[in-house]
């Protein structure tokens, strides 16, 4: 009878054990994913998505990330126009991942994400254009800030625009100065990303940055001046088309949502609401 009764015990202990380990468990996996998780941002030609690392595959799990990240627009831009791509053809030359308007549109939006991304979550994109779509992972780790593409300009990384290659990838990233490709240690020896490259955050200004600055004028003190001839009176100016207040409406609206997104603080959001409401009143 006793022993009936210690064996009675021991397994209500046990089942106690495991109920408490699996509770325990169950509670670490919650802490590890911050509530912005899954939170998304569209816009017409723009999608951003913050992701649980835990969710974006082993290489990335294991990552310690370094969020939020103190990075500015300028710096956004410089590491946006040095990334380049190169695809697997014969004629296959290396151009820009992103194009002009691409980053022009998204610049400011990935570098708010990145200002107030959480420590567990990595930031997904799609950025829509006339050439395809280009999708891609954003996050930084390590002093690097880290950009994973699955598709450049409408093209798949896994797959080629030659339907008779069923094998391989489409393309391949070309490191600039700065910049490396992700490796990771497998069993059989190191694997080389080719879709994967890591920058270093301060990443200098690369070449084919073009900076527009105001042409200078020439002085032409000490030579003679010829009176410029009498302006004809010219058409008198047409009239400034009136305000459209839905559109104001419609402004203020997306202004809110950034603000309830946190992708803008509260002081940008205030200057921007002024400006607004000073171009229309």
């Amino acid at each position: 009878m006793k022993k009936l009764i210690h064996s009675n015990i021991t397994g209500h202990l046990n089942i106690l054990f495991i109920v408490a380990m699996m509770s325990a468990l169950v509670l670490a996996g919650c802490s590890s994913t911050h509530k912005s998780a899954g939170k998304k941002f569209t816009t017409e030609d723009f999608t951003l998505t913050y992701t649980d690392k835990a969710q974006a595959g082993g290489e990335i799990k294991a990552l310690v990330l370094q969020h939020p990240l103190a990075i500015t627009e300028r710096q956004m831009v410089f590491h946006m126009v040095a990334l380049t791509y190169e695809n697997y053809s014969l004629l296959g030359e290396a151009g820009p991942v992103f194009t002009k308007d691409d980053i022009k549109k998204t610049k400011r939006l990935l570098t708010k994400a990145l200002n107030k991304a959480n420590l567990q979550n990595i930031i997904g994109f799609e950025v829509k254009s006339a050439d395809g779509t280009t999708q891609g992972e954003l996050f930084a780790s390590q002093g690097n800030l880290h950009w994973r593409f699955f598709q450049i300009q409408g093209v798949k990384y896994s797959l080629t625009r030659n339907q008779m290659a069923r094998y391989g990838t489409a393309w391949k990233m070309v490191p600039r100065k700065g910049q490396k490709f992700h490796v990771t240690d497998k069993f059989l020896g190191a694997k080389q990303w080719t879709n994967w490259i890591e920058a270093q955050i301060n990443l200098p200004a690369p070449a084919n940055l073009k900076i527009a600055r105001p042409k200078k004028k020439r002085s032409n003190s000490g030579t003679a001046q010829s009176a410029p001839p009498p302006t004809q009176p010219g058409p008198p100016p047409a009239p400034v088309p009136g305000k459209n207040p839905a559109d104001l409406e419609e402004k203020l609206r997306f202004l809110k949502y950034l603000y309830g997104n946190q992708l803008i603080d509260k002081r940008e959001y205030e200057q921007k609401r002024k400006d607004l409401l000073d171009q229309y009143l």
